[in-house]
């Protein structure tokens, strides 16, 4: 995956989150699809969607920190590989021009 992807949330899509004990639940309001998320994959979907169009390594950057965990618990190929999930999901998009 290229790393100057900026991602954002798709347009005219909103997610609703509810926190239960075995993970995170999200609703996709755009086609009514409930995703069952861990920590990372809903906190990359917040920081996302606060701030729209941020490129990976940013968003790598703020998740250590929101986290507040090092590299060596999420390396930056496994926020590739989640980023790519989501985007298989129809949970994040790559901007376009």
């Amino acid at each position: 995956m290229d790393t100057s992807h900026r991602w954002r949330i798709p347009a005219g899509q909103r997610l609703l989150f509810e926190d239960f004990d075995d993970g995170i639940v999200a609703f996709d309001t755009a086609v009514g699809a409930t995703h069952l998320l861990n920590v990372s994959a809903a906190e990359t979907l917040a920081i996302i969607e606060a701030a729209p169009d941020l490129a990976t390594d940013d968003i790598h950057r703020r998740l250590l920190a929101r986290l507040e965990i090092g590299e060596d618990a999420l390396p930056y190929d496994s926020l590739q590989e989640l980023l790519a999930h989501l985007e298989d999901l129809g949970l994040v998009a790559v901007r376009t021009a």
